[in-house]
């Protein structure tokens, strides 16, 4: 039996102990669905779609389900450790199995990031103090990392807890929301703006960006079926009842709110905390503070959540080779996964500080990837379904193929509606792990090709960024004479170190040695040592091999600093010492905070591309010498 089946099998047997019934299970469904986005995106919700925010949360909470549907049958037919993942390993294998665990990796850490920021920005606004939110973001990752660390066990059960002391919350909010709010807030309370106007485009817009929301439950219950007590049974029965449940307090929630703004919602976009201000509105401080702690519940679940989920993901992905067989290590004594929970906090941390504070950026590109993993994983269903007939499947979704193959569709489609941004930073985080996976595989030649592809797509994309600051964008800096410098020097230098790239991709393609191969093969034919058909052995001359080997270290260190400078400019621009205020005419505009995040991932794209080249072609070289050739 293969190292994998037998990895399978393993998990399979150490998942036979099923300690949490249903109702643990649902709460656990709740706890991780109930994260910060409600508390964090409902002002900017509100704002935009009115009343009609309930219909893109209805409509978020029906797409769930049907995709819920399909996942547990998937789950109950497929009960290995990794989830979602898992399911498309079976039904699709090779790079979209790969591409599908990976992009499942990166949304649970974007979950990770948003809640993290959003924990940062409730401690920021409920204690009037002016942090900046990646530091407390990193801070929180970090503490709730500590805790998976130290026993997995006992963050299940921490959440489990806190996921009850919030749905005491959530009644004591309705209650006072609708019994006690038309006595202390009679101006807010209107029930009648629930019937008040809204516009379809918004509905649409807010059911992308508030989708989110519900994305947790089923990638995380996905992870916990497999220790379900009587699995084939209560895996579904958990899914639907916490998703019913998750939908019906968000509804819920959101209702109190539209009866207690007073008929306007205008203004709500810079109100992060609306459910605080409400229930303040309604009982004073206590109010404001008791819905304050409830923010900071529901995001420390939604970060212990996620970062379980991702490591988890991760952990499967070595589990078949696809990263480091290291990953998949636990610590028997604490029952976790260490190195892959340690990268995943790192991954976690590095992109928390790249967001730099935009929250909204950092949701659309976590539902941008969810919409985008959750698609195959329903295209999975009806792959399996006819692959693996012989799989024991205890439920089976209905409607079937229709069902998965419409709700795919549905989730392509939303992931295009989302900003321009998180669409462009979600299909670099794709180009990046199908590059990954070409040199995870590759011989070493499909290495050196790999990564000139990449060092060439970067220098298109930074081409293209060039012509558009140059054409389109406002630069500011703080450096006196600053915009001079970036024009007439550091653009000048970069277009250098493009060139150079250049050149290094066309001798990655046709190496130098084989160009004075050629050559001699033509001009000086007495220097071929040996033809065997019509292979053939040519000696160089001492010179020549010396001029060949130190021109590709030369073109090795070049492009060292080439990488060092990319990267330089990208502090510039993330440490605000250059900003790029924006990217626009009169057709298009991208925000300050956009363009920077595109500016700064393709440059760190180009630079860390151009570093590994280096080091590669100096290994090569160097390893060439040594062999005397």
């Amino acid at each position: 039996m293969s190292k994998k089946n037998n990895n399978e099998k393993k998990v399979i047997e150490e998942s036979s102990e099923k300690p949490l019934g249903i109702l643990r299970g649902t709460l656990y469904g709740i706890g991780c669905g109930i994260g910060g986005s409600i508390f964090i995106l409902l002002g900017t919700a509100v704002e935009t779609a009115g009343p009609g925010v309930l219909i893109s949360l209805g409509l978020g909470g029906l797409l769930i389900f049907l995709t819920a549907l399909n996942y547990s049958e998937l789950s109950t037919s497929i009960p290995y450790s990794g989830g979602a993942y898992n399911f498309s390993k079976e039904a699709l294998g090779g790079l979209l199995a790969y591409i599908v665990g990976f992009f499942l990796w990166l949304a649970n850490i974007g979950t990770c990031v948003f809640s993290s920021m959003a924990f940062a920005l409730v401690i920021n606004q409920i204690f009037t103090i002016n942090v900046p939110l990646p530091l407390f973001g990193v801070i929180a990752t970090l503490l709730i990392t500590i805790t998976n660390f130290r026993n997995q066990d006992v963050a299940i059960k921490s959440l489990l807890w806190l996921t009850v002391v919030f749905i005491a919350i959530f009644i004591f909010f309705t209650l006072s929301g609708i019994f006690i709010a038309p006595f202390t807030n009679p101006q807010g309370y209107q029930p009648s703006y629930l019937l008040s106007d809204f516009t379809a485009f918004g509905v649409i817009q807010m059911f992308s960006l508030l989708f989110i929301s519900y994305t947790s439950i089923t990638s995380n219950l996905a992870h916990l079926n497999p220790i379900l007590k009587n699995r084939a049974k209560n895996a579904p029965r958990v899914n639907m009842l916490a998703i019913g449940v998750t939908a019906v307090i968000y509804l819920i929630m959101t209702s109190v709110v539209l009866i207690n703004i007073g008929g306007n919602s205008s203004g709500l976009t810079g109100t992060p905390i609306l459910l605080a201000d409400v229930l303040g509105d309604i009982l004073g401080p206590f109010g404001f503070y008791l819905m304050g702690a409830a923010a900071i519940i529901t995001t420390v679940i939604a970060i212990n959540a996620a970062l379980g989920s991702a490591t988890n993901v991760l952990q499967a992905l070595a589990r078949d080779n696809y990263v480091t067989d290291r990953l998949q290590k636990v610590n028997k004594k604490r029952n976790m996964p260490v190195y892959s929970l340690a990268v995943t906090t790192a991954v976690s941390i590095t992109i928390t500080i790249l967001v730099n504070s935009n929250i909204d950026l950092a949701a659309n590109m976590t539902s941008f990837i969810y919409f985008f993993g959750l698609a195959f994983v329903n295209f999975a269903a009806v792959s399996l379904r006819y692959k693996r007939k012989e799989l024991d499947r205890p439920f089976k979704a209905p409607f079937f193929p229709l069902l998965p193959i419409i709700v795919g569709i549905i989730c392509l489609v939303l992931s295009f509606i989302l900003s321009d941004v998180a669409i462009i930073v979600g299909i670099l985080m794709l180009l990046i792990g199908f590059a990954y996976y070409l040199l995870k595989i590759a011989d070493r030649y499909s290495i050196v090709l790999t990564l000139a592809g990449i060092k060439a797509c970067a220098i298109v994309f930074v081409t293209i960024i060039i012509l558009i600051i140059n054409n389109f964008g406002t630069i500011s800096t703080t450096l006196p004479g600053g915009e001079i410098i970036f024009n007439d020097i550091l653009i000048r230098i970069l277009i250098f170190f493009g060139v150079v790239t250049i050149i290094t991709v066309i001798f990655d393609l046709i190496p130098l040695r084989e160009v004075v191969y050629f050559f001699v093969r033509k001009i000086d034919k007495d220097k071929i040592a040996i033809s065997i058909g019509e292979g053939q052995i040519i000696e160089l001359q001492k010179k020549q091999i010396k001029l060949i080997y130190f021109f590709n270290i030369f073109l090795g260190i070049i492009q060292v600093f080439g990488s060092l400078f990319v990267i330089l400019l990208s502090i510039l621009i993330y440490s605000d010492i250059i900003n790029i205020v924006e990217i626009g005419n009169i057709s298009f505009n991208i925000s300050q905070a956009g363009s920077e995040l595109i500016v700064i991932s393709s440059f760190l794209i180009l630079g860390v591309s151009l570093f590994f080249s280096a080091l590669v072609q100096i290994y090569y070289t160097r390893e060439l010498k040594t062999l005397g050739v």
